[in-house]
Formats: structure tokens, C-alpha cells, sequence
């Protein structure tokens, strides 16, 4: 597993979403299916991954745009800009318009994952690499073992400000709030022809000392993206050595399944907003369904006492199944100790895009982002080196104890 962490770092780079990059790792994992997969293939689909996050530069220029017009709506007011008093109204309106633009585009593309304003970006071409294993005996389960292979964009914040980078971000989302709910106020009270020239003055300087803040998130991402031998080749060498090992174990009825037919998935798109995962659950919604697949997906994996099983994404707003997360715990903690259930703080992992459509799945890691961010975590510090072996392994055993006990029932 290691070794295939260090040969797509060496022999590839890192795997924007969309691109040639990540293309050619996804034929390296293809490859790596055949050797012990029954049937391998690609499924390629259409998306536009920089509307996931390229529009948030934008959309902190236009916030820093909204506040100039709220002042310039303040200074005829206050009678400095010589314009009829109808211009100030017209300032805030557009203001009002351009930052509800702002926070739809937040709220519904970055929160939670929907492709509102993709039609804005280019497309580009990704796929799915799949790979099943067939048991020994009548199908009665289905499961997938996933993991994604592209790479994410580096985050500045996180690189340069570290922890409080990762507070700026949450601070920007109030003072956005803040921000409209100052103009509006100021709207409806001009509609009213009612003045409080103080009131909004104080709301001018206030704005001014969030524009900082905001500005940050001009800066919030590069467009280099990482290695991302953590986030997520750690994933999708489990992936692997879950195939491996049954393949290595054909013969051997103690571990070889019976009755539950293995998939294995490396999913595209991850970084750009689950595109993959979601594209993959469309395509195959009803077999998913009649099959009463469940889906085990990893992200993430660097160190052998972090281990994390995500009970719920809350910024996606979606729930894990607790018949799927528990007995993984379960067998987590027997492992390791160590191990606990939380839920995600901020993002989402391919298991929600099963799990929003009401198919079974959970996502194991080893990142706690509700107490703390780990500095390769986005950053060009995401190398084969931040990775333990024996994290690597226990992930592993741990998805290998849950199939034998899944197939068992």
C-alpha cells in the first residue's frame, strides 16, 4: 500500500480534478484492479470542477464591492457625494442583490455540495475507476470499499495561518451575514424614510473592519494543487490492499466471501465537490437500491492512534447509517482503543453522496478537524512521508473484519 502512495507521488504528481493527471492515476488504479479483480472499468462523466470552489474569490470581491456601495449610499446621505437622494437607495439594492448572489453561491456550491452555478465554468472529463470481486457462492450483499484520487488545491489559509486560518474562514461567514443584514436594514429604513445617519455610520466602520476578514478569501486557495498521499492515495491504497488480500486468500475460507459480491471504487472528482461519487450514485441509483448495497468509504489516513468513523457531515446536512458506523466501531475499538465516532466539522466525504440518497454508508479517516488541523491537511505538505504504515494496515484489517462479518449474517 505504501508503495503505491509513493509511485503515483513519484510517477504522476499531484491530480487536479479534470485533468490529464488525474486521469493517468486512474488508469494506474485500473492496472492495479485487474491483477485481482473478476471485471474492471472506467466510467467516465462530465463536470465542472472549478465551480466548487472557484467562484469563492469572486464571490469575496463582490462583498468588498457591496460594502463601497452601502458608503456611497451612506455619503449622499450624509450629503459628501451630491446625488439625489433616490441614488442611495439604488446602492443599497444593487449591494443587497450582489451579496445574496455571494451567499446563495456559498450556501448551495461550497456548503452543500449542489452544482447551482456550474453552468459558469468550464467543463472538464473525469472517471470512476471500478473494479468488482465475485463470491464464492448466491449473491445476498453488496458492498463497496471506496476512496477517491484526485487531489486537492492547496489552501493558503491553512498553509500560512494555520489553525487561525481555519477560524477566518468561520469568522467570514458572520461578517458576511452581518454585512447584509446591516444593508438590508439600512434598505428597508430608506424605504420608510426613516434616517439614522449614526446608527449606519457605525455599521460603515463596522463593515470596514470585516473587509480584512473577507478579503482573505480572495486568497483562500491556490490553483497548485498538493500531492495528496493523505488526502486521499492513503484511501485508495486501502482500497487496494482490501483486493490484494482476498485475492492472496481465494482459497481460504475464512476470509474469502460467500455470499457478498466486493466493489471496489476510486472515485474522481472528490475535491471539486463530490462530483464522482455523485455522478456514480445517479448512473447506478435503482441497482444500489435493489441490491441493498452499503458503502465503506476511507479519506484520509496518516497516523495509527487517529482513527475517526463519521457518525454524520453536517455541512452537507446528511447522516450516517448507525448499522453500518457502529459495528465498524465496533471492531475499530478491539483494534485500537483509540478510535472513536465523531462527526465531520466542516466539508464532506464521498460517503455523503450514498448516504443523502438514503443508501447505507459510512466514511472512516483519520483527521479530526474539531480538534485539530493537521499541517499537511491542503497543504504542500500532504507527502508519502506524513503516513504510518501500520495506520495503513489497521485500516485495512479493520474493513476486512467487518466484510468477513457482514458476509457471516
Amino acid at each position: 500500500m505504501q508503495d503505491f502512495i509513493e509511485k503515483i507521488c513519484k510517477d504522476v504528481g499531484p491530480r487536479e480534478s479534470g485533468t490529464v493527471q488525474e486521469l493517468e492515476a486512474g488508469d494506474i488504479i485500473e492496472q492495479e484492479f485487474t491483477q485481482f479483480c473478476d471485471e474492471t472499468h472506467q466510467e467516465e462523466y462530465v463536470s465542472s470542477p472549478h465551480a466548487f470552489l472557484g467562484g469563492i474569490r469572486y464571490g469575496a470581491l463582490i462583498v468588498c464591492v457591496s460594502i463601497i456601495l452601502y458608503w456611497m449610499s451612506l455619503l449622499v446621505d450624509l450629503n459628501v457625494i451630491p446625488l439625489s437622494n433616490d441614488y442611495s437607495g439604488l446602492f443599497l439594492l444593487i449591494s443587497i442583490i450582489l451579496i445574496i448572489i455571494t451567499i446563495s453561491y456559498f450556501i448551495l456550491e461550497v456548503m452543500k455540495y449542489y452544482e447551482t452555478y456550474d453552468f459558469l465554468f468550464p467543463k472538464r472529463t473525469s472517471r470512476n475507476i471500478v473494479g468488482s470481486i465475485e463470491p464464492k457462492g448466491e449473491v445476498k450483499h453488496t458492498i463497496i470499499f471506496s476512496a477517491h484520487h484526485d487531489s486537492a488545491f492547496e489552501f493558503n489559509t491553512f498553509y500560512y495561518l494555520k489553525r487561525f486560518g481555519q477560524i477566518i474562514i468561520n469568522v467570514g461567514y458572520i461578517a458576511v451575514g452581518i454585512t447584509l443584514i446591516g444593508i438590508l436594514l439600512k434598505f428597508i429604513l430608506f424605504l420608510l424614510r426613516i434616517e439614522l445617519s449614526l446608527l449606519f455610520l457605525i455599521f460603515g466602520v463596522i463593515f470596514i473592519c470585516f473587509t480584512p476578514i473577507v478579503a482573505v478569501y480572495v486568497l483562500f486557495h491556490s490553483y497548485k494543487p498538493v500531492l495528496g498521499a493523505f488526502d486521499n492515495l492513503s484511501g485508495v491504497s486501502i482500497v487496494l490492499g482490501i483486493g490484494k488480500f482476498l485475492f492472496d486468500h481465494k482459497n481460504d475460507d475464512n476470509f474469502y466471501p460467500k455470499h457478498t459480491r466486493v466493489l471496489l471504487i476510486s472515485f474522481a472528482g472528490e475535491e471539486s465537490g463530490l462530483r464522482g461519487a455523485k455522478r456514480y450514485v445517479k448512473m447506478h441509483y435503482e441497482e444500489l437500491k435493489n441490491n441493498g448495497t452499503i458503502v465503506v468509504n476511507m479519506d484520509g489516513i496518516a497516523k495509527k492512534d487517529t482513527l475517526v468513523i463519521l457518525d454524520k457531515e453536517p455541512g452537507i446536512g446528511t447522516k450516517h447509517d448507525p448499522m453500518i458506523y457502529e459495528p465498524i466501531y465496533e471492531i475499530a475499538h478491539e483494534i485500537n482503543s483509540k478510535a472513536k465516532i465523531a462527526s465531520l466539522s466542516f466539508g464532506a466525504t464521498d460517503a455523503a453522496a450514498f448516504s443523502k440518497k438514503s443508501i447505507p454508508a459510512a466514511s472512516l479517516g483519520g483527521l479530526d478537524l474539531g480538534k485539530e488541523l493537521a499541517p499537511f491537511y491542503h497543504t504542500r505538505y500532504d507527502t508519502p512521508d506524513v503516513i504510518e504504515k501500520e495506520a495503513l494496515g489497521q485500516m485495512a484489517e479493520i474493513c476486512l473484519k467487518y466484510l468477513m462479518k457482514l458476509d457471516k449474517e
